[in-house]
């Protein structure tokens, strides 16, 4: 059986000062995992510090990195269950992965933003529209050494994004990027199950950011987008995909829930679906 682990990685300073990812992250385990996580990656609360090449929270983030691929080099992992944090936590844990399986693992992303800004094209500064990017090998020399591998466009599968950046539009235009809309995945749920196959990937990593999902049917998440899926079409793409690949990686990142947000039967179906892989 391969070795898994899940982990817990409330970073949270790739959103900007705000900690509700941070306390989601720990509420997230508690009410829905029931402390069975592996392990706990140690993240400052301390005031975010200030920009550093283009990324606000430059260091804070960089030593969160380092942590967990501590983490992962203990634990040597051949799937990963990781609970966020904000949405950019989950990155280390894709690299890791995907050089376990020497780049034989589509990515899917499911996020309703692009995520593929730079340093230099993001106004924000906010390194949380910038980790996608990172995970393909295109940040500050200092975080590429912290990501252990870097994927190729071809892995990457995008899910429900619909509202991006140009220089994110322009990404995804010129690398041919494999993207579904809303529309498309509510007409179909098996689309990225079928890319999968197409592009010839045995092994799966799958982002989740809550707000890829609708407002009218998830709130729990801190910026939410209009005219997202339904939790029943993300049920639908999950259970497709766990039938056509081994899916060695899940992430489910921008909780903002808390303890006291228990009990609702689409987080505990997603909690199992990460227990299970």
């Amino acid at each position: 059986m391969n070795k898994k682990l899940t982990i817990v990685i409330p970073q949270w300073q790739g959103g900007g000062q705000d900690l509700c990812t941070y306390e989601g992250a720990f509420a997230f385990n508690e009410n829905y995992l029931h402390g069975a996580a592996d392990a706990t990656v140690e993240v400052s609360t301390a005031d975010i510090g200030p920009v550093k090449d283009g990324i606000l929270g430059y260091e804070d983030i960089l030593e969160t990195m380092k942590r967990v691929n501590q983490t992962l080099e203990a634990a040597a992992p051949e799937k990963i269950f990781t609970v966020g944090g904000g949405c950019d936590a989950d990155t280390p844990c894709a690299a890791w992965l995907n050089q376990v399986y020497g780049g034989d693992m589509a990515v899917v992303y499911i996020d309703s933003h692009g995520d593929l800004n730079t340093p230099q094209s993001s106004e924000s500064h906010l390194y949380y529209g910038m980790s996608l990017r990172a995970l393909a090998g295109d940040c500050v020399p200092e975080y590429l050494e912290n990501l252990t591998s870097a994927i190729a466009p071809a892995q990457l599968i995008t899910c429900a994004a619909r509202n991006l950046d140009p220089e994110e539009l322009q990404y995804k235009a010129d690398h041919n990027v494999t993207d579904f809309t809303v529309q498309e995945l509510e007409t179909d749920p098996g689309l990225a199950a079928k890319a999968i196959q197409r592009k010839g990937y045995h092994n799966v990593y799958i982002h989740i950011d809550f707000d890829a999902l609708d407002p009218s049917e998830f709130q729990l998440t801190p910026l939410e987008e209009p005219d997202g899926m339904t939790k029943e079409t993300l049920r639908k793409v999950l259970a497709q995909i766990k039938e056509v690949a081994n899916v060695v990686g899940f992430g489910l990142l921008e909780y903002s829930g808390t303890m006291e947000d228990k009990d609702d039967p689409f987080l505990q179906a997603l909690a199992a679906y990460g227990m299970e892989i």
